[in-house]
């Protein structure tokens, strides 16, 4: 069963419920929380992609088409909302499949960038590290709480919301 190799699907009929318990178990409060962001990240909105080893979900990845970013949606640049691997499986190329598989699809719909955006404190930086391997840049606007942009001077918490947006062009990716 180690030998088993890692497929990177759309989120279907045949893995929705591994990728239900992997959100359940990884990224949201629940099975109802997973529900909802993968209807949010389907169809017309979006779409979810799951790393599945054997019949086990251990990564996922999820975009919306259109940002709620104002600079992304005006530029029609969709946003990766989302990228998470099981953590026995971190390190061994499982994101950076899942950013080469988002990229894909976001080329096939006729995307020219792709953004996305990333947490400024520690438990982000495998994640920075990825995103920069894969030539996202600083879309600009400096380290932002949420979609506001910070100024000199401010005091925030550092959380989830403190973050910086990244984008890269798809038409020089293969």
């Amino acid at each position: 069963m180690d030998n088993l190799p890692v497929m990177i699907e759309p989120v279907g009929d045949d893995n929705y419920q591994a990728a239900v318990r992997f959100l359940a178990g990884w990224v949201s409060d629940g099975e109802a929380g997973a529900r909802a962001h993968l209807t949010d990240h389907s169809g017309d909105e979006g779409a979810s992609l799951v790393a599945v080893r054997g019949r086990q979900a251990i990564g996922i990845i999820s975009m919306l088409w259109v940002s709620n970013y104002a600079a992304f949606a005006a530029r029609r640049i969709p946003l990766v909302h989302q990228l998470a691997v099981a953590g026995p499986f971190r390190r061994q190329g499982v994101g950076m499949r899942l950013m080469q598989a988002a990229e894909n699809l976001a080329r096939d719909r006729g995307a020219t960038e792709l953004g996305v955006t990333v947490g400024l404190f520690d438990a982000y930086g495998p994640a920075q590290r990825l995103y920069a391997r894969r030539g996202y840049l600083p879309d600009g606007r400096g380290a932002c709480q949420g979609q506001r942009p910070l100024r000199k001077g401010m005091q925030v918490t550092i959380d989830d919301d403190l973050i910086i947006w990244l984008t890269t062009d798809l038409r020089h990716r293969h």
